[in-house]
Formats: C-alpha cells, sequence, structure tokens
C-alpha cells in the first residue's frame, strides 16, 4: 500500500466506484485464488472482497446488489477458496464465508453445511489443511449464525447444532486423546520438531472445536435455567470439558519450565483458559444441566484447589494470568449464579409450578455448596487469595515507579475480568458477602497478625525479603488492607473502625519513608471504603491525612488520596461545617493537579472530585469563586478532543452558577464563550457537547439578575437546533421561556421572529409530550409579551390551530392549546386582534374534519359551518369550528389555573362581533359558571390557591441536579412573581369580567341574545345570575 495518502484516498474511491458493477466480486475471487499474483494483491483483494460482500450482499433499496447469478458463482468459488495455506488470507475467507451465511443459509443455500461437513471428514494426512480451514470456516458461520435473535433464526440456529454437534463432538475427543498423548514428551523435548508441529496444527483444531461445542450449546439448545429441563448435549459434554481441564491442569504442572516458553506450552496456556471459561457460560445458561452431571461441583472444586494451592509470587510454576481470571470467574459465577440461588427472574415464569420448582432445585443446590464449602475449604481459599494473589508482585512495583500514574489508572479503573489481583479481589469480597460468618473473623485475624508483623511506622527497620526494596511483610499488610477495603460492608460489624483508625491508618497515612508507599496508598483507599463508619470527631484528622497524600509528588498515592477523599465528601453523614477548613487546601491541591499532569484520566478523576467540592458545599464555596474561575478556562483548552473533561467542566459551571446565583455575572468572561461554542450545531463536539450547553445555558438565564445581550443573542442556535432535530426539545422549550422572562420589552422586537420560528419547528413533528413543551413556552411567551407577541407568533399559531381542526392532536394538547388560544382573546387589541387573526385562519377541510376535531356528530359540524354562512357568521368558519372544539373538551382542561384563564377566554368571546356564537350562549354560561362556582361561588372559593407555573410540562428527569435546582434561582424566582402580579388570569374577578361581557353581548346583538338567553335551562340561568350579581 502507498504510504502517500492522496494516492491512497484515490485508490480507495477508485475500488469504491466499482463495488456496484456486476462481476466484481468475481474478479476479486479470481485475483484470490490465483498463485501466481503478489500475495499483498490477494491480501488487498480478500479483504475488499470480504467488505463488499457485507455491504452488498443482501437486497438493499439504496444500493445496487449482487446478482443472483452471480451469487451463485460465488457460493462455488467460495468453496474453492477454503484450502489457503497464509493464515491471514483464510481467516477473512472465512469471514467472508460468514457474511453470506447470514444472509443465504438455509434458503438459498441449504447445503453449506454439508459441503463444509465433507471436507472436515479427514483431519489428518493430505487433507490435514483443508479440515483445519473448513473448521475455521465452520467457526465463524457458527458464530455469526448464533448472533441473529428472531425466533425463526433461532430455530434454525438449533437443526444446525443438531447437525454438527455430534461430528464435532467426536473429533473433539479424538484431538484431546492425541493432545493427552503427545504433549507430555513435546513439552519435555522444548526445540521444535515436526511431532510439535503436528501438535500445533492438532491444537488449533481443537480450540476451534471448543469454541463451536460452546456456541452450539450455548445458543443451540433451549436455556435451562429458564425451562429447568435438563439439556442432555450439557450433559454429555460438560464431563469432558472437566476431565480435559484437570488432564491439561496437571500435565502443565509436570512439565519442565524453560526460561524461554514455547509456542506449544503458551497455545496450552490459552487451552486452559479456554476450558475453563467454556465450564462458565455453560453455567450461566445450563446450570442445573451442569450439576446434575456433577461438572458444576467438580469444576468449583478443580478451580478452587488449584487457586488455593498456586505458588505464592515470585516462585515457580506460577499460573498464568489468564487462567487465574478465568478459574475465579468460574468460582464467582457459582456465588452469584441466580438461577442456583433461586431467582425467579433467571427464567420464564409460565406457572406457578414451575416457580416452586426453581425454589426447591435452589434449595438443593445451596444445600450441595455449602456442604462443599465444609472442612476449612472456604477458609482456604480466601487466605490464599489475600497472601497469594492479592500482594503486590515485583513487576507491579517496577510498573508502579516507571509510571505512577499509569499504575494507579490500571489497577483501580482496568476492569476485573482482565487483572488477577482486581479478579482475586473480586472473588474475596463475593465470598465474604455469601459466607460471612465464616470468613469475616478469619480476615480480623489475618489484620491482627499482619499488624503484629507490620508495626505502623517500622517500614524502613523491617527485617526479612523484600520485593523492590520494600518489606515483603509490609507488601503481606498491604494486601490484608485490600482485603478488608474490598470487604469493608461485611466487616461493618466485626471491625471498630475508629480504634483502628486512630492506632494505625492516621500514621500509616503520615509515613513518607519510600519503602511505605504500597501500604500508605492503601490506607487513604481504605479510609475511602470505611467512610460510612468514620465517626464525625475523626473526619476532621481524616481529611488532613488524606490532604497530605494528595500533596505527595508521587501520582500513584496522590490520586489514592483523591479516591479516598472523594469517598469522604460523597458520604451521607459528610459534615460542611467540619469541611470548611480545608477546602482551600483541597482546591489548591486539585488545581495543582490538574496542571501539572496531561493524563485524561487523572485530570477526568481530580475534576470528578473538583465537582463534588463546590456541590456539597454549595454557598460555602463563594469566597473561592474567583480561583475556580481563573483555573478552568485552562482546562477546558487543555481538554480539546477530550469531551468527558470538558462536560465536567460545563458541570463544574452549572454548579458554580447557582451558587453565585445573582453574582453570577462574574462568570460571563469564561461562561459566554463556551456557550457559543457548546450550542453551536457545527462545532466538532456537538455530539457530546450540545446537551450540557443548553443546560448551562438554562441555568445562566435562570440566575441571571438582568437581560444581557449576550445571553439572549444565542437564540438564534436553538432555531438551528430545531431545525436539525427535535430530540432536546425538552431543553430547548424551557431556554426560551426562561429568555422570555429574563428578555424584557425589547426580547420580542429584537429576536421575535427566531422565537416564533422555534415554536413553529416544534408543531406538527412532535408526539404528545413535545408537543406539550412546546405549548408550555408559548403560552409563557403570550403571558410575558401580550401585546407583541399575537402579531410575532403569527405563523405557529396558525400552525397550532390549522392542527388542531384538522383533529391530528390529543386531548391533553388540545386542552393546552385553548389556553394558548384564550390569551388571544385576552389581549390588548382584541377582540379586533383576535377577529382578524381567525379570519386569516384557512376554514376546516370539511364539515367531516370540523367535526372530527371537535369530537362532534357530523350534524355538529354542518352546523357550525352553515352558521359561517349566515350573514352574521361569514367568514369566521375556523373561529366557530375552534369554538365547538373548545367548548367540546372544557372539562378536560386540568388545574385551577388554566380552567379559570379558559373561563375568561369564553366570556371574550361574547363580545365579538359574531352573530353565529350567540347559538353557543347556554354551552359557554354551563362552562364559564362552573368554574366560577369554583374560585368565587362557594364555600371553598378561595381556599385552593391558583397555581402559577407554565413550566410544570416542561420538568424532566433526565435533566441534571444542577439544572432542576436552578428552577428555584433567586433571579427565575423574582421574575415569575413579577409575572404573576400582572396577570389577568390572577388579577381579574371571573363575575366582574363575566358581567361586563354580557353587557356588551346585549347591546351588540340586541334580541338575538335575548331569545338565546330565555331559552336556557332555568338552573343555569339562575346559576349566571348568581355569577352576575355575586360581585
Amino acid at each position: 500500500m502507498s504510504t502517500d495518502a492522496s494516492v491512497r484516498s484515490s485508490a480507495e474511491g477508485v475500488l469504491q466506484s466499482l463495488e456496484e458493477r456486476p462481476g466484481y466480486c468475481s474478479c476479486l475471487a479470481e485475483v484470490v485464488s490465483s498463485k501466481q499474483a503478489d500475495h499483498s494483491a490477494r491480501w488487498l483483494a480478500t479483504i475488499q472482497l470480504k467488505n463488499t460482500v457485507t455491504r452488498h450482499w443482501r437486497q438493499r433499496s439504496d444500493s445496487r446488489s449482487i446478482s443472483d447469478e452471480e451469487k451463485a458463482y460465488l457460493r462455488g468459488k467460495l468453496l474453492a477458496l477454503i484450502n489457503q495455506e497464509d493464515t491471514q488470507i483464510a481467516v477473512q475467507i472465512a469471514v467472508t464465508f460468514a457474511k453470506v451465511a447470514r444472509c443465504d443459509y438455509p434458503r438459498h443455500w441449504p447445503s453449506l453445511l454439508g459441503d463444509l461437513a465433507g471436507r472436515v471428514s479427514a483431519p489428518g494426512g493430505p487433507g490435514a489443511l483443508q479440515a483445519r480451514r473448513a473448521f475455521l470456516v465452520l467457526h465463524h458461520i457458527l458464530k455469526e449464525l448464533s448472533s441473529r435473535r428472531l425466533m425463526a433464526d433461532q430455530r434454525t440456529f438449533a437443526e444446525v447444532a443438531g447437525q454438527l454437534f455430534q461430528p464435532y463432538w467426536t473429533q473433539w475427543c479424538a484431538d484431546t486423546q492425541a493432545l493427552l498423548a503427545g504433549l507430555p514428551g513435546a513439552l519435555a523435548a522444548g526445540s521444535p520438531g515436526d511431532d510439535q508441529l503436528g501438535l500445533k496444527l492438532t491444537f488449533e483444531r481443537w480450540l476451534l472445536e471448543l469454541k463451536g461445542l460452546r456456541r452450539m450449546l450455548m445458543f443451540g439448545f433451549q436455556a435451562d435455567a429458564r425451562t429447568l429441563q435438563e439439556v442432555p448435549a450439557v450433559g454429555q459434554v460438560a464431563p469432558g470439558l472437566l476431565q480435559a481441564l484437570g488432564a491439561l491442569l496437571e500435565l502443565r504442572g509436570a512439565a519442565p519450565q524453560p526460561r524461554v516458553r514455547s509456542q506449544l506450552a503458551a497455545m496450552l496456556d490459552a487451552a486452559l483458559a479456554k476450558l475453563a471459561r467454556s465450564l462458565t457460560a455453560l453455567l450461566g445458561t445450563h446450570p442445573w444441566s451442569l450439576l446434575r452431571c456433577g461438572a458444576a461441583e467438580g469444576a468449583l472444586a478443580l478451580a478452587a484447589g488449584a487457586l488455593a494451592a498456586a505458588p505464592p509470587p515470585g516462585e515457580p510454576g506460577r499460573l498464568p494470568d489468564r487462567l487465574v481470571v478465568a478459574l475465579a470467574q468460574y468460582v464467582t459465577a457459582v456465588l452469584t449464579s441466580g438461577p442456583l440461588k433461586g431467582a425467579l427472574t433467571a427464567f420464564d415464569p409460565g406457572t406457578r409450578a414451575l416457580a416452586a420448582a426453581a425454589k426447591g432445585m435452589a434449595a438443593e443446590a445451596q444445600a450441595r455448596l455449602r456442604a462443599f464449602w465444609e472442612g476449612g475449604r472456604l477458609q482456604q481459599l480466601a487466605e490464599a487469595l489475600v497472601t497469594r494473589f492479592l500482594p503486590l508482585s515485583a513487576r507491579d512495583l517496577q510498573e508502579w515507579e516507571e509510571g505512577p500514574e499509569a499504575f494507579h489508572h490500571e489497577a483501580e479503573i482496568g476492569g476485573w475480568e482482565e487483572r488477577p489481583h482486581v479478579c482475586a479481589e473480586r472473588l474475596l469480597m463475593m465470598l465474604v458477602k455469601e459466607h460471612r460468618e465464616e470468613l469475616a473473623p478469619l480476615l480480623v485475624k489475618m489484620l491482627a497478625a499482619a499488624a503484629d508483623a507490620c508495626p505502623p511506622g517500622a517500614a524502613a527497620s523491617l527485617p526479612g525479603p523484600r520485593v523492590e526494596g520494600v518489606p515483603a511483610a509490609l507488601l503481606a499488610k498491604e494486601a490484608v488492607y485490600t482485603a478488608a477495603g474490598a470487604a469493608a460492608y461485611d466487616l461493618h460489624d466485626y471491625i471498630d473502625f475508629g480504634p483502628w483508625l486512630r492506632g494505625a491508618l492516621l500514621q500509616e497515612l503520615s509515613d513518607e519513608a519510600p519503602a511505605a508507599r504500597p501500604l500508605r496508598r492503601r490506607a487513604a483507599m481504605l479510609v475511602g471504603a470505611w467512610a460510612p463508619k468514620l465517626a464525625s470527631d475523626d473526619r476532621p484528622a481524616a481529611y488532613r491525612a488524606l490532604l497530605g497524600i494528595m500533596a505527595a509528588p508521587d501520582l500513584a498515592l496522590a490520586l489514592a488520596g483523591v479516591d479516598g477523599l472523594r469517598a469522604l465528601v460523597t458520604d451521607w453523614d459528610f459534615d460542611e461545617a467540619s469541611f470548611a477548613e480545608f477546602v482551600g487546601p483541597v482546591l489548591e491541591l486539585l488545581a495543582r493537579l490538574l496542571q501539572g499532569s496531561a493524563e485524561y484520566d487523572t485530570q477526568l478523576q481530580a475534576f470528578s472530585l473538583f465537582n463534588e467540592v463546590i456541590e456539597r458545599l454549595a454557598d460555602g464555596i463563594r469566597p473561592y469563586a474567583d480561583a475556580i474561575l481563573q483555573l478552568l478556562p485552562a482546562v477546558w483548552h487543555r481538554a480539546e478532543g477530550q469531551p468527558l473533561l470538558r462536560i465536567q467542566v460545563l458541570t463544574a459551571l452549572q454548579r458554580l452558577l447557582n451558587v453565585l446565583g445573582p453574582e453570577s455575572v462574574a462568570c460571563y468572561p469564561l461562561l459566554l464563550p463556551l456557550l457559543r461554542y457548546c450550542t453551536d450545531i457545527d462545532q466538532p463536539e456537538e455530539l457530546n457537547l450540545l446537551e450540557d450547553g443548553l443546560q448551562l445555558w438554562l441555568i445562566a438565564l435562570r440566575n441571571a439578575p438582568a437581560p444581557h445581550p449576550a445571553l439572549l443573542e444565542l437564540l438564534p442556535h436553538l432555531a438551528a437546533i430545531m431545525d436539525r432535530q427535535t430530540e432536546h426539545v425538552a431543553i430547548v422549550m424551557p431556554i426560551l421561556a426562561a429568555a422570555a422572562l429574563l428578555g424584557g420589552d425589547g426580547l420580542m422586537a429584537a429576536h421575535g421572529p427566531v422565537v416564533a420560528h422555534v415554536l413553529a419547528a416544534g408543531l406538527g413533528t412532535l408526539n404528545e409530550r413535545g408537543t406539550l413543551l412546546v405549548l408550555g413556552a408559548m403560552e409563557l411567551v403570550m403571558s410575558a409579551f401580550p401585546a407583541e407577541a399575537p402579531a410575532a407568533l403569527e405563523v405557529p399559531l396558525q400552525r397550532l390551530l390549522a392542527a388542531l381542526l384538522a383533529g391530528s392532536e390529543t386531548g391533553q394538547v388540545i386542552a393546552a392549546a385553548c389556553g394558548i388560544f384564550a390569551r388571544l382573546l385576552l389581549a390588548p387589541g382584541s377582540p379586533d386582534l383576535a377577529l382578524a387573526f381567525f379570519r386569516r385562519a384557512p376554514p376546516p377541510p370539511s364539515p367531516q374534519a370540523a367535526a372530527s376535531a371537535a369530537g362532534l356528530p357530523n350534524g355538529g359540524a354542518a352546523h357550525t359551518l352553515a352558521g359561517s354562512r349566515t350573514p352574521g357568521g361569514g367568514g369566521y368558519a375556523a373561529l366557530l369550528a375552534f369554538v365547538d372544539l373548545w367548548l367540546d373538551r372544557f372539562d378536560a382542561i386540568p388545574g385551577l389555573l388554566h380552567r379559570k384563564l379558559g373561563a375568561l377566554g369564553l366570556t371574550a368571546l361574547l363580545a365579538l362581533p359574531v352573530p353565529a356564537l350567540v347559538a353557543r350562549l347556554e354551552l359557554i354560561a354551563a362552562h364559564v359558571t362552573a368554574v366560577w362556582f369554583e374560585v368565587e361561588g362557594s364555600d371553598m372559593a378561595g381556599r385552593e390557591s391558583i397555581g402559577y407555573d407554565y413550566l410544570a410540562p416542561q420538568r424532566q428527569e433526565n435533566f441534571s441536579a444542577d439544572t432542576v435546582n436552578s428552577e428555584d434561582a433567586e433571579g427565575e424566582t423574582l421574575r415569575r412573581r413579577r409575572l404573576r402580579e400582572t396577570d389577568p388570569v390572577v388579577c381579574l374577578r371571573l363575575s366582574d369580567v363575566l358581567r361586563a361581557r354580557l353587557t356588551q353581548a346585549a347591546a351588540m346583538h340586541g334580541p338575538a341574545f335575548q331569545a338565546a338567553g330565555a331559552a336556557m335551562d332555568p338552573a343555569l340561568a339562575s346559576q349566571l345570575q348568581a355569577a352576575v350579581g355575586g360581585a
């Protein structure tokens, strides 16, 4: 391949342009099969063939797929390409086979398995290469087919497993015997020879067979964890796997240990780990079959025995790391198995009988496991884990010396499935959790023995052997401390932490001797693990000690101090008062750590504590705000390309804004550039930073003491966001509402079109919940700008009205929208303003559509439209259809505030010069008087306060705690209060408004109005008279 990027890019473009040409894949296959072609050309052709088949084999509407004729040719050609001597090419051919099989088997290539099975029948002699390659192809096919999740595909794989299982099992057993017979001599010989080459090839095939067997057992048979029915195939295979594991493990222990390990020895280690992981996988899927055939307990005895008998660190014969991990994972899987504990979620509970059977089987299994652990076996395993796997090795200490930061992060952040030390720690934690009464006294005894062997402060003078300059007794004590930290929760009732802290841990935390570093680091982490048991009187001393270790030049120590202090700060019993004197030093040390390290994980860890301190101290962080603001810009710039760290910076700013409240203006020099960047959808980190940036903007708006042009100039970003996608509507609408509250009189003049665009973009494209968010913001804008909003929001209002009359919105949306149009009717300039708006609206699509929108029969719609054609109703079809919809859904309006708003809006209808509205007088009076009774006319009136929160529908559970807390910001609260004081819904008396509107209507409509009143139900007329006369 060319080293010139431009040449390589041009060539890749040419190849991509050829992909959809007929015959392209066939040409690639010919290049691969050509023995005269250059190896690199064949290799690249194989890669291109695999990629093209992956993209174009399946029929797609957006691209040209491979023709059926070429597919038939390629199936035969792939079979001819199996016998590849080059392993890399063979693997790519096998993957290509699997991609084709996923699409074509069994419908279009029913003979696939038969074609391959014929090639694995002669694993020895001249056909050995063909058999190995066929097993490789089958491995990838089984892997691909087992990943399909549709029921039909799972049945297909079950048929595949039934067809291949017995041949696989027979061949695996034969290869196992061959390995057991040939490995002792080959391992003893050391130097490679023809015998070793044959064993390597057998080993390769054996591993592929084992993978295939495991995959067939896992996915080709129903899991007995759900069915409780024994799987005979598992009972057949599991004892053989266990026997092979034991024999190979014994063989490995008896083999000589040369300085340079052979490839065969490495393959043996891989085989042992693979066998152990296979048994673990079977335990998770088929625990009952494994238990009934005796393999579950046998494997547990083998794994626990191997771990307990493992040589101490530094001695020959030590188990390889991946085998230790695999064995520990098996024991952990037994301890945590849901089915063996009777967890009913482990199967599909069809009947009570099945649940009862599962409980009974679990009780029997637990009894067998308890019997297994008796006789000191449990204590032996726990002690071995602490003494042989938890101590730091010479290699660990060398890695620490070479890179303290990397050592800490590898040890504490790495997955527990990857490192023996961490895996053994987890296993010990599970052992103590399940067998607390048996193991807690043992750990207490080990702590006492370690304290006697290594007293505090004696690291430099301890006798005995040393590992990389560190006393072995100190490393043993550090291992016991690790165990005490891992099992801290289960040891709370056995250890009094206060005396231990004061008598040993504080002194060990302050021991600066080089040899004491491992114990000092572990003591810091131990304090964090035992934070719930730390008494309030001991906390200042613990803070002081952890600050001392955070100041250490060794970053492994400093980061351990950060971990320990973070556990204390986030603890439930954290007290701000006792921590106040340490805030300054903590922030200073964290700033030094952030400035002194370029390691991403270090900065993330330090900044996490930084944010926790800000959150827990709240107002107590105010004196340090300037120092924090000076630190954040440098951290932000160094974190370019590291979005998780930049999110931490945004989180710190969110919390700081909430703390500073009206004084948050001091943050603007840093805040405003960050907001411009994070809310810009064209910036490269938009995917990671946009959501947090929007929440930061909302918090800034809510805490702002007065309008700030730069905060409001970002509103066009909201329009761009809503144009691209609506997934951020839950945060966009509160931002718009907060800007409306903050913006003042000039907001609509400066940004009215943007506000209208954002609201319009959210209508007609969202579900019910999203639409309610939009309507909440729209109503607030209508309330905050009653004079300017109706004209500025013409487009979204007309779009909303059209959606309502088309019958495309739900009842909740209709109820919310009625409040918005009520505000239009109450706006300054109405009724002329409202009449002009409805005259510009197109009429409903049809009488049937109007009826559907209003939930009325066709006759109701006909009445509406007929009224619109009368001299008194001409041009107001949309208004009348909406009024009918409003009247029909009025009772669905929730909340006293919105019901009173709706009643005021209905009374405003009475003053409109539209004669057709007179026919609706009785319905209008019924709803208005019902609300009047709630707010003024009964003994209970006034006891229920009229709530006032336009953003109530917009509160989201997925908002950060800082965003939720900002709802009560001083500036936001004050602006809401002021808006409430001027809102006509709160200020006006409904009876006064009703009396005035009735008077206007009587004067306007004359006899028609009098006739409508006379035709009113007497009881309703009486209630209306009470409402009018009750002022």
